[in-house]
């Protein structure tokens, strides 16, 4: 019962963090590339470059040299290959394209609402390949989950065009990442995953930047975008995306995942202290819909794990 207790704590504190971090990330990106007019590619590419550096390095520095190979039952090829696939799903898709979202117009809120649909595309997937099948209650909190955004956000013009298909195809990458992590083993940690993945996805970017013809000069950065671009890569990369893998190696995928409904709610709150977002009632309605699909989902997956 203890070790359930402490388990449960380690959990929940992991995963609300994540979503905290990641709901920040939404209106200091969208600061950064409408404000301060940072091309989306390259602000993601060195965003993420620096976060998966850091954290290799951190693992080297404190483990050594073995510490930082990727393997995936001891094959280092297969290793590589993974941290490869899931960087260039995770980092460079739906990071990539969140990024191509707002660039487009659509608003850091609408962004959240449309990215985080993830769960309902996990749902379905892992249904099919993880062996973790939907009942009445998934449906049902799956359902309430996404009506809860949708309130709490409401809609606007900006849900329609090229921006959200962008956040969509977002949200369906991260889907299948999850499937992915799931089903391939990793041999070391979360943390050194994480950096790989950040390191690799992140250089693809960069190297996608290039045809884009993106061009920035750091000189043109302001005070407050310089503040925003390190919160990007400390808190909001390799604090959230480091929780968020390992959330997901405690929980069911459709557990974890479902938790990501509470990040459009705290982008929502950011978006409203720091880019002057209104309050709605809908914030409300949406937030007790979202808090009752969270208890039905977990309610009806607690004696499972992967």
């Amino acid at each position: 019962m203890q070790q359930e207790q402490t388990s449960n704590r380690v959990f929940f504190t992991s995963i609300i963090l994540t979503t905290i971090f990641m709901g920040s990330s939404f209106p200091t990106g969208k600061y950064l590339i409408s404000i301060e007019h940072v091309p989306p590619f390259l602000l993601g590419g060195y965003r993420f470059v620096i976060a998966g550096l850091i954290m290799v390095l951190w693992t080297l520095i404190r483990g050594g040299w073995n510490s930082i190979v990727p393997t995936s039952n001891g094959s280092f090829k297969k290793g590589l290959l993974l941290v490869a696939v899931i960087g260039l799903l995770q980092t460079t898709g739906t990071m990539g394209l969140l990024n191509l979202a707002m660039a487009a117009g659509v608003s850091s809120s609408m962004s959240s609402i449309i990215l985080f649909t993830n769960p309902l595309w996990l749902a379905l997937l892992a249904h099919f390949l993880l062996n973790d099948r939907l009942n009445t209650w998934k449906v049902l909190s799956l359902v309430l989950g996404i009506a809860g955004v949708i309130i709490c956000l409401g809609l606007d013009k900006s849900v329609l065009g090229i921006g959200a298909l962008f956040a969509l195809f977002g949200s369906f990458c991260w889907s299948v990442n999850s499937v992915v992590t799931k089903r391939v083993p990793f041999d070391k940690g979360s943390w050194i995953f994480t950096g790989w993945q950040l390191l690799i996805g992140g250089i693809l970017m960069l190297i996608l930047s290039a045809p884009m013809h993106e061009s920035y000069n750091p000189a043109h950065l302001s005070g407050w975008g310089w503040l925003w671009f390190v919160w990007l890569i400390l808190p909001a990369s390799v604090g959230s995306f480091g929780l968020w893998f390992s959330s997901l190696r405690q929980r069911p995928a459709t557990v974890a995942s479902s938790f990501l409904f509470l990040v459009p709610l705290f982008s929502t709150i950011f978006s409203i202290i720091g880019l002057h977002d209104k309050f709605t009632i809908g914030l409300v309605i949406g937030g007790l819909l979202v808090v009752i699909a969270l208890i039905l989902v977990n309610k009806s997956s607690k004696s499972k794990r992967f």
